[in-house]
C-alpha cells in the first residue's frame, strides 16, 4: 500500500516540494472557497527553520474535501527536527476533532506523567490513527516524511475507500 520510510533513528531531510508536486500533483485540487494563506496554491510559508503548507486534495467520496497539512521544523543544520503531517477535512471547517482523519508526528510525549494509553514504542514517532479522535496514538514505523504521508493518503484518494484503522 505504501513505501517504507527511513529507519526510526535516521536523519530526516526537508520535503522536496518540487518532487511532491511532480509525484502527487494529479491528486491536488484548487477550491475557490478555500481561503488559507498556507495553501500550496497561495504563498505558503517556507523559511530556513520551518515549512507550513496545506495541499488541498481531490474530493474523496466518503471523507469529502480533504487536504494534507504539512509542518516541518528544521534544526540549525537544515534537518527535520519535528514534523506534523495531518490528513484532514478542509471544507467545511469543522474544528480539530471533526476534521481529523489521520496524522503522523514526532512531537515528544515522553513526560514522566504521560498516561499509559498515550505511550508508544516508537516514541517520539507516533500516528494519530482514529478519525475524529486525535488524542489516540499508536506506533509509527513507516511514515516520517511528507512523501510517505502523501503515498499513504493518495491510496485512499485513488481508491475512494474509507480510511479505517
Amino acid at each position: 500500500m505504501h513505501r517504507k520510510s527511513k529507519p526510526i533513528n535516521s536523519v530526516l531531510l526537508p520535503a522536496d516540494i518540487d518532487d511532491i508536486l511532480q509525484d502527487y500533483g494529479d491528486y491536488l485540487k484548487s477550491y475557490q472557497n478555500l481561503h488559507t494563506k498556507s495553501s500550496i496554491y497561495a504563498s505558503f510559508k517556507r523559511t530556513k527553520t520551518k515549512l507550513d503548507v496545506l495541499f488541498p486534495l481531490k474530493e474523496h467520496p466518503i471523507h469529502g474535501i480533504t487536504g494534507l497539512h504539512a509542518i516541518e521544523k528544521y534544526d540549525e543544520k537544515g534537518y527535520v527536527k519535528e514534523y506534523h503531517y495531518q490528513w484532514k477535512r478542509i471544507i467545511p471547517k469543522t474544528g480539530i476533532k471533526f476534521s481529523h482523519i489521520s496524522a503522523w508526528e514526532n512531537e515528544a510525549h515522553n513526560a514522566p506523567n504521560t498516561s499509559y494509553e498515550y505511550i508508544v514504542d516508537t516514541e517520539p514517532h507516533h500516528h494519530h490513527h482514529i478519525p475524529g479522535e486525535r488524542k489516540h496514538r499508536k506506533e509509527n514505523y513507516d511514515i516520517r516524511t511528507l512523501d510517505a504521508a502523501f503515498n499513504f493518503v493518495v491510496h485512499y484518494i485513488r481508491s475512494g475507500k474509507e480510511y479505517k484503522p
